[in-house]
């Protein structure tokens, strides 16, 4: 029996392995999750199946707990005797590979989810460089989790072209088809919750699903939506994600969009797709992703989508077959494209049939399927 250890920084990261190791352990292998002691990982190990590896990871550089993280890492490892590591996000990654690397496990797999280097300057641009370097030099391979983000590894020398791949079309978990399938929501409950949120038949909603923080392009959204609302009372704006405060810099935007009267903030919510169901057009303005994994989930629910032409958020559609991508960081291009789907319906329509179609390239099950061919190397 194989044994398979996948590792993650912060708790919120399980959605970034759903159903995942639940797949592993159903081929055979005996699964680990190494991460924090948190609460959200602890239920993600008794529904999947899988034993945890509590481990005190800060995101953030600090030396002293950094070593004892790396000294954790290493007991677990030495006890495990892993066949398999998989460590994604930053932190996790640079000390799960060293310490993988000194105690000799083959197969050791990085998956680079994004570069936090993409928009720094200056010496923490240097030493987030300098992390992704010797985290790539101590993987034997490193999956990238979008085309755009393994082009932007290339250019900056973060490792090889031999040594690094990306998953068919993108995405490192892929997506569930059988949940979000517009097919599988029951109407009377979607049309339950447009009711319970206000909504009815004159309306029109745009919506947006993710942490709410600066780099997804929350600002830009709300000017963007306010502007249009000015003109006309019947937009709607759905936000559905949590409010992480120390991620967004000017905490008054968080209290214009409370108060806004067209816009909605309903937090974290266990059935996205019934959320998704209510919505016209989604829109992930983002300043720069890994992959856009939601801008796929959206499109499963055939729904149009409005992204940005940036690093892992152009790989999550396909431009001008099930979406419009735009520039970053512009409330002119995001309102210019808000109004053309508003005013377009037959633009709308097509670009949500062929979501449908686009979205079957990231079926979680061919994900996984590849990560396992993969991991019967080395």
């Amino acid at each position: 029996m194989k044994k398979l250890i996948v590792g993650i920084t912060a708790p919120g990261s399980v959605i970034l392995i759903a159903g995942q190791l639940r797949y592993f352990k159903d081929l055979g292998y005996q699964t680990y999750l190494m991460a924090p002691n948190h609460e959200r990982v602890i239920e993600y190990c008794r529904n999947e199946g899988c034993i945890h590896l509590p481990v005190d990871l800060e995101r953030e550089i600090s030396l002293l707990k950094d070593l004892k993280a790396l000294y954790q890492v290493i007991r677990h490892l030495r006890k495990v005797k892993p066949d398999v590591v998989n460590f994604g996000t930053p932190k996790v990654s640079l000390l799960g590979m060293i310490a993988a690397k000194l105690l000799g496990v083959k197969n050791r797999i990085y998956t680079c989810r994004g570069f936090r280097f993409e928009h720094e300057t200056g010496m923490k641009k240097t030493i987030l460089v300098g992390m992704e370097k010797i985290t790539a030099r101590f993987a034997h391979k490193i999956i990238c989790i979008s085309n755009s983000v393994r082009d932007l590894g290339l250019d900056n020398g973060i490792f090889s072209a031999s040594q690094s791949l990306v998953i068919h079309k993108g995405s490192s978990n892929g997506i569930d088809l059988k949940r979000f399938n517009p097919n599988q929501i029951n109407a009377a409950d979607s049309a339950d919750l447009k009711k319970q949120l206000g909504y009815n038949e004159t309306h029109f909603v745009f919506g947006f699903v993710g942490r709410l923080i600066d780099r997804k392009g929350i600002k830009e959204l709300y000017e963007a939506f306010a502007n249009l609302y000015r003109e006309n009372d019947k937009l709607k704006l759905l936000i559905v994600g949590p409010v992480e405060e120390s991620q967004i810099s000017d905490l008054s935007l968080i209290n214009n969009m409370q108060q806004h009267p067209g816009i909605l903030l309903v937090g974290s919510q266990s059935n996205v797709p019934l959320y998704l169901s209510v919505m016209d057009v989604f829109c992930l303005p983002a300043w720069w992703e890994g992959f856009g994994n939601v801008s796929v989930q959206a499109a499963a629910m055939g729904l149009p989508v409005i992204a940005t032409d940036v690093t892992g958020s152009k790989d999550a559609v396909s431009k001008d077959f099930n979406g419009l991508l735009i520039s970053p960081k512009s409330v002119s291009a995001l309102q210019h494209a808000m109004q053309l789907l508003y005013e377009n319906e037959q633009k709308r329509q097509e670009l949500g049939r062929n979501g449908v179609i686009w979205a079957t390239n990231f079926d979680s099950k061919m994900i996984w399927e590849s990560m396992h061919q993969l991991y019967q190397k080395q």
